[in-house]
């Protein structure tokens, strides 16, 4: 532990040392955010790794940087030089392996979402984080959100009286070419590990994950129960059409004495804006979290800044803030995915499904899925619960 307070002091003299593990996908995007620190003097850019060579590319756009040379394993990079943050942004059954390696270099980490998928594998994780002295920030970019602190000081002020209700709410459409942009994509398990990219793990975790931090539930043992009910109209192993609802534990029920209602879908219609909805006694409030948009008791919203993870995560290493997406802190997320990847998915009949476009934009739209998702939120349902939605029956 004195080693890792000496490298760290050391460190804080000078730029921090970054390397991204996982640079093709939305790896891309921490290369842009290292890159920004470095212009800023704040870090540098050492290292790029990933078993694929080739342009960097985010949102459409090739980044046209002076970067480091990509190489394939991490391990090359740690046998050659000191790693203050390694930022992993790989496939999600390869996080634990990765983070852990970096720990145990002497790095803190910048862990994408969701850390890992159950509750053995984020326990191991936690151990070689404790043993190593590192940090560990899990990349859920919504908890950095000032919308959503003034969320939470609205509820602890009662300015919403008691909490009856939280629910979180997601309609986007997914093609085939998402299904299919990796080997992993789309599946439960891998080559004989647990992948678990469905809608309420992957694309939507943001959302579960938000709703738990309003809740107050961080730790495994908040959570009592876990009811899904999932969906699938793609040819995949995983969900793409799902709803939760999660049941405190006496020791969650201490911060929210309601249920968690999550209803998701990646065959919408559209790409609409998601949100979580929290009913009080005296309002609600809704908090649109891609958008760090808040609006209280139907009223327009108000938009907020949000703080950069990595910014957060080098703060946090000077002692100059606390971590707003701690790893200790997704426990309860990862009790939930667990109990997810262990509920069977049931196939949508093709009669219920429209399909448009072609070739690899090709993409199923099912049939009155918008109002399944907003009336299962509304009255705390599951989708095979509702008039609404046929097609789970």
């Amino acid at each position: 532990m004195s080693g890792m307070v000496t490298r760290r002091a050391h460190a804080e003299a000078r730029p921090l040392r970054i390397a991204v593990v996982g640079v093709h996908g939305y790896g891309a995007a921490h290369v842009l955010t290292a890159l920004r620190l470095q212009q800023q003097g704040r870090a540098e850019l050492v290292a790029l790794v990933d078993p694929l060579d080739g342009p960097i590319v985010r949102e459409g756009r090739r980044i046209e940087a002076e970067l480091p040379a990509i190489v394939p394993d991490l391990d090359d990079v740690l046998e050659r030089r000191d790693i203050d943050v390694a930022v992993v942004a790989t496939p999600l059954h390869t996080h634990a392996g990765i983070a852990a390696r970096a720990l145990r270099s002497g790095a803190d980490v910048l862990l994408e979402k969701p850390p890992v998928t159950d509750l053995a594998t984020f326990e191991s994780l936690r151990a070689v984080q404790h043993q190593t002295g590192g940090l560990i920030q899990v990349g859920f970019q919504s908890l950095g959100s000032l919308a959503l602190v003034e969320l939470k000081r609205l509820i602890e002020a009662g300015e919403l009286g008691v909490v009856e209700a939280i629910g979180a709410a997601g309609t986007w459409t997914r093609d085939h070419a998402y299904w299919t942009r990796a080997r992993w994509a789309g599946r439960r398990e891998l080559d004989g590990v647990r992948v678990s990219d469905g809608a309420v793990s992957n694309p939507f975790a943001h959302a579960v994950m938000t709703a738990l931090r309003i809740a107050g539930w961080n730790d495994a043992s908040a959570i009592d129960a876990v009811e899904a009910d999932l969906y699938r109209v793609n040819e995949i192993d995983v969900d793409d059409t799902s709803t939760l609802r999660v049941h405190p534990s006496i020791t969650g029920r201490g911060s929210f004495g309601g249920v968690i209602t999550c209803a998701f879908t990646l065959a919408g219609p559209r790409e609409d804006v998601p949100f979580i909805r929290v009913r009080g006694s005296k309002g609600t409030a809704v908090l649109h979290y891609t958008e760090d948009l808040l609006a209280v008791n139907g009223g327009q919203g108000r938009r907020f800044d949000r703080v950069d993870l990595m910014e957060n995560l080098i703060d946090a290493r000077a002692g100059r803030a606390e971590l707003f997406s701690p790893l200790d802190a997704a426990g309860a997320f990862v009790s939930i995915i667990e109990e997810v990847a262990r509920t069977p998915v049931r196939p949508i009949a093709p009669s219920f499904a429209q399909w448009h476009g072609s070739d690899e934009s090709r993409h199923p739209v099912v049939e009155g899925v918008v109002t399944a998702v907003e009336r299962a939120l509304k009255s705390e349902s599951l989708f095979r619960e509702l008039d609404e939605a046929p097609w789970a029956r």
